[in-house]
């Protein structure tokens, strides 16, 4: 899934987005996603949840098996928008904007750039990239887009 598609995507998010499935309003998604993205670049911080396991296996299976996203998947206490830790939503353009900041901030770094995920451990620029857009996909088929 490339990166323009996505963004051609979340363009299309509004107010009005129908949810299909879960409990996240339109805005919460917008902050749920922009947070995922600013803990992978270091900007909010995260505990790290992994062991071998998921570092070595899931984390390469999450990158490289195409598979969706299951619908009302457990989320981690930081991405929870029913818990403290999660950036609350403010109105929707802004919230529309601090994640398309988020994600051209992470598309612009250097191709040597490494991030680490709570759960899955260092990953490549490129890895993060996939599995933001394996995240973004979930969350904008949940609205219909």
């Amino acid at each position: 899934m490339e990166s323009t598609e996505i963004l051609k995507r979340v363009s299309k998010t509004t107010l009005q987005s129908p949810r299909l499935w879960g409990s996240m309003s339109v805005n919460q998604m917008l902050t749920h996603v922009a947070d995922q993205i600013r803990i992978c670049l270091g900007e909010l911080p995260s505990k790290p949840r992994g062991n071998w396991l998921t570092r070595k296996i899931v984390g390469w299976i999450a990158v490289n098996v195409p598979l969706q996203m299951p619908k009302n998947m457990k989320t981690i206490a930081e991405l929870d928008p029913n818990k403290k830790y999660m950036t609350q939503p403010t109105d929707f353009q802004k919230d529309f904007d601090t994640l398309i900041a988020s994600y051209n901030k992470m598309l612009n770094l250097p191709d040597s750039h490494q991030f680490e995920h709570p759960v899955f451990g260092q990953l490549s620029k490129k890895d993060v990239i996939k599995l933001t857009n394996i995240h973004l996909d979930h969350h904008l088929r949940q609205f219909g887009v």
